[in-house]
């Protein structure tokens, strides 16, 4: 006879094998990344006169095809969301990114030799929330809290957080710099405009270039200071930089608390941190894919300890 948790470890199985589990889980990437900003999205026509909402849907799409197929169709270890070599693209946006589209449709492309492809960081529905400028204060910032579970404090009041623009001599990394310098922004602004770095070469719509509007060259190397470590390490790309993000550990487990989120519907707390320990072990030595993440969730004590409550 099977104990009580083999009983439940079935079933949970039993029920990520059903169709509704793989639909379901596609609400986790859209609510995680807030993928319907995509559908408000309304960049420079100055800046962007090719830009239209085909192309934000081209966008959501990829995305979307991306996690089914490193979840579903592939069964990979959650983290490969951050560098996986592949990703899926209609002729437009194959044509955005700089890659020769083939197809009619949204068609699957290997990207083990395009340079500065790979994993959600560099797909343009996540690119697109440093708006036209291509921020690296809002990146940086994803990168801080929804990757490294951290936070900052929100700027003093009167603070003035209008863009510096750039210019000959000026990239968006150099006006960055320069606040991480400075005093009196750097204490903040140093903990994750740096982390972002890597981005530089990506416009505010996911393009990829060499040189940015005023003839400046942009660079994709930089440090990163990362949880566990005890060093900062040097990376020379982007595809460095997520193969980087894709190892450490805090971001793993950080993965494991949006997906608890989801599962739970509500936020976890201080006091859940033990248990969320509990489950990425669990799950990372499983495999570490979705279905072992949820399969630990529905076991932990987020769950178990909620139904004897309610019961």
């Amino acid at each position: 006879m099977l104990s009580y948790l083999e009983a439940l470890t079935a079933q949970a199985r039993r029920m990520l094998q059903d169709p509704r589990a793989r639909k379901q889980s596609s609400r986790f990437i859209e609510e995680w990344l807030d993928l319907a900003r995509l559908d408000n999205l309304a960049p420079s026509p100055r800046l962007f006169p090719g830009w239209d909402a085909g192309l934000a849907r081209d966008m959501r799409e990829e995305t979307l095809a991306f996690f089914d197929d490193v979840v579903w169709e592939r069964r990979r270890p959650l983290w490969e969301l951050l560098n996986a070599q592949v990703t899926f693209a209609t002729p437009r946006l194959a044509r955005h990114y700089g890659i020769e589209p083939r197809g009619k449709g949204l068609s699957r492309y290997e990207l083990s030799s395009v340079a500065g492809r790979g994993g959600l960081l560099t797909q343009g529905s996540l690119l697109t929330i440093g708006g036209d400028d291509a921020s690296m204060v809002t990146r940086g910032l994803f990168i801080l809290t929804d990757l490294l579970r951290s936070s900052v404090k929100d700027p003093p009041p009167g603070t003035d957080t209008t863009p510096v623009p750039t210019g000959p001599g000026l990239t968006n990394r150099a006006v960055s710099e320069k606040r991480v310098a400075d005093a009196s922004c750097g204490g903040c602004h140093s903990k994750f405009e740096p982390l972002a770095f890597g981005l530089e070469k990506y416009d505010g719509l996911g393009a990829r270039h060499e040189k940015d509007e005023h003839g400046n060259r942009l660079r994709e190397d930089g440090n990163i200071s990362l949880p566990g470590t005890g060093k900062t390490i040097h990376y020379r790309t982007a595809a460095e930089l997520m193969d980087l993000l894709a190892g450490n550990e805090r971001v793993r487990e950080t993965l494991v608390w949006k997906l608890a989120q989801f599962a739970l519907g509500r936020p976890l707390f201080g006091s859940d941190r033990d248990t969320i320990a509990g489950i990425y072990a669990s799950a990372r030595k499983a495999g570490g894919t979705y279905q072992d993440m949820m399969a630990a969730i529905v076991l932990s004590d987020l769950v178990t300890s909620t139904r004897t409550e309610t019961d």
